[in-house]
């Protein structure tokens, strides 16, 4: 709880973050190596003080697991093109949660339960790679008023209640 300053070097051989790693520490931002290949369960837990998530356009993440940022404070977050799946509850309560930004090319194929609900963005755009939308992956979105799904989509599957008590 006293921790507030995390510094890894951009050279850093760090590949995982592991389970509750930095949860409930007081740290306001942080910087993710590109070698970092998971952000594994609860890493980023309650950590209330945490506002910014540095990722690097070149990163090697390919996972981010249940509850990893759940209960933060951060603002935007940057989804890099090697994530395969966000994971259930991943940032789940984000509160302060207005962007994601996912490129076109992005190798994500599934959006968990509960990913990205309670938070507060406006916008999404699901990559052409997702073939599914889990239940309740933005539920209680409330200022979600665009979902952009592009022409070339594999989408198959939106879950039930996937998108409600959005706008």
């Amino acid at each position: 709880e006293h921790l507030t300053k995390v510094e890894i070097p951009t050279n850093s051989n760090l590949q995982t973050i592991e389970y509750s790693a930095f949860s409930c520490s007081n740290i306001k931002d942080i910087f993710i190596p590109p070698k970092v290949s998971r952000i594994c369960e609860r890493a980023f837990l309650d950590c209330k003080n945490l506002t910014k998530v540095e990722i690097s356009q070149d990163s090697n993440l390919q996972t981010i697991e249940p509850y990893a940022f759940s209960c933060s404070n951060i603002k935007d977050i940057f989804i890099p093109p090697k994530v395969s799946k966000v994971c259930e509850n991943a940032f789940y309560d984000c509160k302060n949660l207005t962007k994601i930004e996912i490129p076109q090319d992005s190798n994500l194929q599934t959006i968990e339960p509960y990913a990205f609900s309670c938070s507060n963005i406006k916008d999404i755009f699901i990559p052409p790679k997702v073939s599914k939308v889990c239940e309740n992956a933005f539920y209680d979105c409330k200022n979600l008023t665009k979902i952009e799904i592009p022409q070339d989509s594999n989408l198959q599957t939106i879950e039930p209640y996937a998108f409600s008590c959005s706008n």
